[in-house]
């Protein structure tokens, strides 16, 4: 019997014309109540029983909920001071969801940001209260402090990317206060026991730098090629390159290079088994930034909306990735589009030539805004997004947005290799600010993830 049909029945059979005697208030004569009064009164009215029930279950509640997780520094439930070194898992996660986190990373203080004393570990923070990695004197130990090597930003332009999103923040942006204080340990729960693929261009490949940065200390900084942790050499030659970083608990991070759904299609995924994807992976997958036409822009994403309907319950869980924003000296910033007239969008040998959008604004809800009608495409997400995200959309695939994000950060082009290139950025800048996007959706998802497969990875994949 439902509980709304049980008080409906309870109510009409009440004698209402009674009045109720008190439980807990003395009577007319001074006298309390007798436990036997009472318990007759029970008998008589059993509704009187839903406000003690309700009573006896908040004062339980109230005992054993874990107040005060969400003020730790460490992460771990703090009571009545004491401290729980495995934070709980709360009753609307999955079963199989495990929130501990193999190392210890203690949150920064906000307040510390905002003072200048400390800045986010997207940003290239040591670990706290201690890390192992950061005082190695190894390539990718100092990279990933984003000290020198690669295309590592100057410090001029990290402290302005520190100021904006400190200023964004104080300005109460949304989510930019939680993307100052990610730490590694808030993604590794998503991701234990499980490879992520990180599949797409160039700009993906950088993704995959800034990902494995952000959680350098839970690898040994050698990174792995692909091709070296695979045996068949029919799926080695499908490859076009990529490579792994080996985490705890059976967890990895994997780059594989595909740079059109054509070959996304026709040359990876038949032979996603040979190189070690699992059902219970996630993929991660773009396709954008190389087709620079309408018309081949739909042909490739057919192909992937098509191969996709027919296999989805084969594939890993996929994320789709948005297109990515450019800053060339065009119209909307694209290297080449479609009625653009003969523009040189390339940099000459003067150098620097990449440009800002300065009539598009990035409001505090993360919108954009703009009184340009010739800006409204950016305002709309590009052109590519505009073509593709629906597709994406009516297939249920996730997506991670991170083009609002990304309209802003023109001047972090010049810290690439190359003086001309206004697609891709130095690091720390648009990246770092993405894996906070991907963590959101990780988030969203974490009821569509599969569970886990129980069987161990063979150990070179």
């Amino acid at each position: 019997m439902g509980v709304n049909v049980w008080l409906k029945d309870q109510l009409k059979s009440t004698d209402h014309s009674k009045s109720l005697p008190l439980l807990s208030s003395t009577t007319s004569q001074g006298r309390r109540l007798s436990h036997r009064g009472m318990l007759r009164a029970l008998q008589e009215r059993p509704l009187l029983l839903v406000p003690i029930a309700g009573i006896l279950a908040i004062s339980l509640w109230t005992l054993l909920a874990p107040w005060g997780c969400h003020d730790s520094v460490k992460g771990h439930c703090k009571r009545a001071g004491a401290v729980s070194t495995q934070p709980s898992r709360p009753a609307f996660l999955p079963s199989w969801f495990n929130a501990s986190c193999p190392l210890e990373y203690e949150r920064i203080p906000y307040s510390e940001m905002l003072e200048g004393k400390a800045r986010p570990y997207l940003l290239g923070e040591q670990q706290r209260p201690r890390c192992a990695n950061c005082a190695k004197d190894e390539l990718w130990s100092h990279f990933c402090q984003y000290k020198s090597h690669g295309p590592a930003c100057s410090q001029y332009d990290q402290d302005t990317l520190f100021e904006t999103l400190r200023s964004r923040a104080e300005r109460g942006a949304a989510g930019m206060r939680k993307l100052m204080e990610l730490t590694p340990c808030d993604i590794f729960p998503y991701l234990r026991g499980r490879t992520i693929w990180l599949v797409g261009d160039s700009m993906m490949q950088e993704f995959m730098r800034a990902f494995q940065c952000f959680m350098y200390e839970f690898w040994d900084l050698e990174v792995r090629e692909l091709s070296d942790l695979l045996t068949d050499e029919e799926v080695k030659s499908k490859l076009m390159g990529g490579w792994c970083v080996i985490m705890p608990e059976n967890t990895r991070i994997c780059h594989v290079r595909s740079n059109m759904a054509d070959h996304l299609v026709k040359n990876l995924m038949p032979v996603r088994e040979g190189m070690g994807m699992r059902r219970s992976d996630i993929m991660l997958v773009n396709v954008a930034v190389w087709l620079n036409s309408e018309k081949t822009l739909r042909t490739e994403i057919s192909m992937w909306v098509d191969y996709y309907t027919r296999h989805k319950k084969q594939l890993p869980f996929v994320i789709w990735r948005d297109a990515s924003v450019q800053h060339f000296n065009t119209p909307t910033g694209d290297y080449k589009c479609d009625g653009c007239p003969d523009a040189q969008p390339r940099a000459d040998d003067k150098g620097f030539s990449c440009k800002p959008m300065s009539s598009v604004t990035l409001l505090p809800d993360n919108s954009l805004h703009t009184d340009d009608p010739a800006m409204r495409v950016i305002v709309e997400g590009g052109w590519r997004n505009k073509l593709t995200l629906p597709q994406i959309e009516k297939l249920g695939i996730p997506i991670v947005h991170t083009w609002n994000h990304s309209v802003p950060l023109w001047e972090y082009h010049h810290g690439f290799q190359e003086k001309d290139d206004c697609t891709h950025w130095c690091h720390p800048s648009g990246y770092q600010i993405w894996i906070s996007q991907l963590y959101q959706v990780l988030r969203e998802q974490v009821h569509a993830l599969p569970p886990v497969q129980a069987t161990a990875r063979a150990t070179n994949l």
